[in-house]
């Protein structure tokens, strides 16, 4: 199969061209393996900022709570990290500006009692929290529900016989410090420190540095309050008292005893230490989360929005867009649009408190081993890498160092990777096009150049007219020159033997008629016997040459016979039956067999031709039938052809030769005979089907018993099934 595929030249170089088909395929899976590479260098480079962040934060016990260290597991409500808020707030009762996640408030209730264990109807005090701060100042609310409030009479000294708030904590000297939170009314409120142990004050003393404004509110009431980070230590406890009359019993509600500090809970106001020493290692184009132990924030700096990796090329982006960038855009656009997104800052990330399922590289940093994970955005605008590290103090873990970013740098790598992959393949596929367009006209001229060298020779080999010059200059229009060239110097000597033949026997005619004349006279005037034999043989040698000069000569004339005839409508089934009749009294050495159709087959042509073609073509077969065989003339008709085959039984053609008997002085007769045979015959019979615009083959039979010669003459168009012509 392969051996019969025959390529032309355009599509060999197209075949060779489609090899840069493979070209975005290439640039794709390195692209891909590239960004492989980009990602686990950035997760290598995360990693290592972890670890100097982690580094930097190493032995540094001031950091940490000391006390929440010690727990393994801390209580909602008891032990307290105070929500970082971006703004003061607003000392008036109204809460609206507290903008702090709800999952930071909390809730006390009877089940919170102090001291006492009354039932839940019995109790109908209730309050929540939000503890923030901001600018080394921490802002704490209550709002209490009571139904009834009891503000501190005015002409008392007591101020624990009425509604109040108590707050108390341990001071860096490890001393219990209590301070109470009353008003006579609605309105801006003071705390009061009450006397410690050992120490000379007697009565509760004023302080300044706690202050606030207690709101009556139809549920109960709202405290607001601000104070110092470092009024208060690492342990703390608060709780509000209910006083509905004199005679009625105290309710106290609240998350520790403040009487007790062993029943603290714990405080932690993360050190300003952290937030300077993660400013000055930190990176802009990272988002740093410092936690405890206990998978607390301690701090958090830069935002996950902007941190979009190490390979960040945003920052070397110009603002202004040139021209080529701008085509670029626009060829890219469709791109985007159908295969590939650009990275979006507006992504939608969770909060650290709310990704329980993403903090195991957390948890296994906080067990000594740095890690790091992989997560999608729930929106699937985004793919952040996070990095955990271990912090160490006196070799024991106290927090995490966690570092993340998005893989918009990468991405932004791969996307500019992959246009210049496209930008580069349609670049080379416009010039391979150019190249291909090029390369089809040069073989679109080519063709011309074979197709006008083909129509200069008809079928029979003859020269018909000149071949036409290309004005080009290049090699094609070189070679149209000298083919032109070669096919007139053939045409000169293909003409010159044309009209050698009625030459020939135009000058011999005048020779031959004196020799055979002469020859008469000797023939009258000799005697001799052996002087008569060798005349005679003189006569035969004449008489032979005549035969062929009348041969050589007949070519000629029937072409100038055949250019003169007038076609004319006949039955070719007539015409053929009637010549196989007459063969059989032509040659009566001979058998024939006659397979000629009943039906008239009307065509138009020269009826006497078609028989000298008919004669020429059974005298050639007769010539090389066996003795005993018979000479087959048949005639079909197939749709719109009319089909004459002789067949004889006898020797074959040899190989290569069933269109080269068809040429003139080609004769395939080995005897010896006297007959003169210049194989001129064969070569009339073509003339004749050539004029009628059919064909004439030779081939072997299959079985190699003899050969068949089979003539295709066209039918008219207008005749009917039967042969008929159709009147117009």
């Amino acid at each position: 199969m392969w051996q019969k595929l025959r390529l032309n030249l355009w599509s060999k170089l197209m075949l060779v061209a489609s090899l840069l088909l493979a070209i975005p395929f290439i640039g794709y899976y390195y692209i891909a393996d590239m960004e492989t590479f980009l990602r686990k260098g950035q997760e290598q480079t995360l990693m290592g900022t972890a670890r100097a962040l982690a580094t930097a934060l190493h032995e540094r016990p001031n950091l940490f709570n000391q006390q929440a260290s010690f727990k393994k597991k801390l209580e909602s409500g008891k032990d307290f990290l105070p929500a970082k808020i971006h703004q003061p707030i607003r000392l008036d009762g109204d809460l609206n500006d507290w903008q702090v996640a709800s999952s930071a408030t909390n809730s006390y209730d009877y089940r919170h009692q102090l001291g006492s264990d009354f039932a839940q109807s019995d109790v109908s005090l209730a309050f929540t929290s939000q503890i923030g701060r901001y600018a080394g100042h921490l802002y704490v609310y209550f709002q209490v529900t009571d139904d009834k409030v009891v503000f501190r009479p005015r002409n008392r000294l007591s101020i624990t016989n009425n509604d109040f708030l108590e707050i108390a904590t341990v001071d860096k000297d490890q001393q219990l410090q209590r301070y109470i939170v009353t008003s006579y009314q609605s309105g801006w409120v003071n705390a009061y420190r009450l006397p410690g142990i050992g120490e000379n004050q007697q009565f509760p003393q004023p302080q300044s540095n706690i202050q606030g404004h207690w709101q009556q509110t139809p549920a109960g009431y709202i405290i607001e309050l601000r104070m110092p980070e470092s009024l208060l230590g690492e342990q703390i406890a608060f709780a509000i008292t209910d006083i509905d009359g004199p005679q009625s019993a105290k309710i106290t509600i609240g998350s520790a005893d403040t009487r007790d500090s062993g029943q603290f809970g714990t405080f932690t106001v993360p050190s300003p230490d952290i937030e300077r020493i993660i400013k000055a290692m930190g990176r802009s184009q990272s988002s740093i989360i410092v936690v405890d132990q206990h998978l607390r924030p301690l701090t958090r700096h830069g935002d996950i929005h902007s941190a979009r990796g190490v390979f960040d090329t945003s920052l070397y982006q110009r603002s202004e867009l040139n021209l080529l960038e701008t085509v670029k855009s626009w060829v890219m656009a469709p791109f985007y649009y159908f295969m590939m997104s650009r990275p979006s800052s507006d992504f939608n990330s969770e909060d650290f408190s709310h990704r329980q399922n993403k903090q195991a590289h957390i948890q296994q940093a906080l067990q000594g081993s740095p890690a790091s994970i992989w997560w999608t955005t729930r929106d699937n605008k985004a793919v952040i890498l996070s990095a955990a590290h271990p912090i160490y103090v006196d070799n024991q873990i106290k927090g995490a160092v966690i570092v993340e970013e998005t893989t918009h740098g990468v991405r932004d790598i791969r996307n500019s990777a992959i246009e210049g992959v496209v930008i580069t393949s349609l670049m080379i596929y416009l010039s391979v096009a150019a190249l291909l367009f090029y390369a089809l006209r040069i073989s679109l001229r080519i063709r011309r150049l074979r197709n006008a060298t083909e129509a200069v020779i008809d079928q029979q080999g003859r020269i018909v007219h000149p071949l036409k010059q290309l004005p080009a200059r290049d090699e094609i229009g070189d070679l149209s020159r000298s083919f032109a060239n070669i096919i007139g110097q053939l045409s000169q000597y293909n003409s010159y033997l044309q009209t050698m033949s009625s030459r020939l026997s135009h000058e011999l005619k005048t020779p031959v008629a004196l020799v055979r004349s002469s020859l008469e006279n000797m023939n009258q005037h000799t005697g001799n016997d052996e002087q008569k034999r060798y005349l005679q043989r003189a006569h035969q040698g004449i008489e032979r040459l005549t035969t062929m000069l009348q041969t050589m000569s007949e070519a000629t004339q029937l072409e100038q016979a055949l250019q003169s005839s007038d076609a004319i409508t006949f039955d070719l089934t007539k015409l053929v039956k009637g010549c196989s009749y007459g063969y059989q009294q032509i040659y009566p050495q001979q058998q024939f067999r006659i397979e000629v159709i009943e039906q008239p087959v009307m065509i138009s042509g020269s009826d006497d031709h078609l028989a000298q073609l008919l004669d020429k073509l059974v005298s050639n077969a007769v010539d090389f039938s066996a003795d005993d065989k018979p000479v087959v003339i048949s005639m079909q008709r197939e749709k719109k052809l009319a089909r004459i085959a002789v067949t004889n039984f006898g020797s074959t053609l040899p190989q290569g030769m069933s269109q080269n008997i068809f040429e003139a002085m080609v004769s395939m007769r080995t005897d010896t005979s006297d007959a003169s045979h210049l194989g001129i015959g064969l070569y009339i019979s073509r003339l004749i089907v050539d004029h009628h615009q059919g064909s004439i083959n030779a081939f072997n039979l299959h079985d190699g018993s003899g050969v068949c010669f089979v003539v295709e003459l066209p039918l008219p168009a207008q005749t009917d099934i039967a042969g008929r012509v159709q009147p117009d």
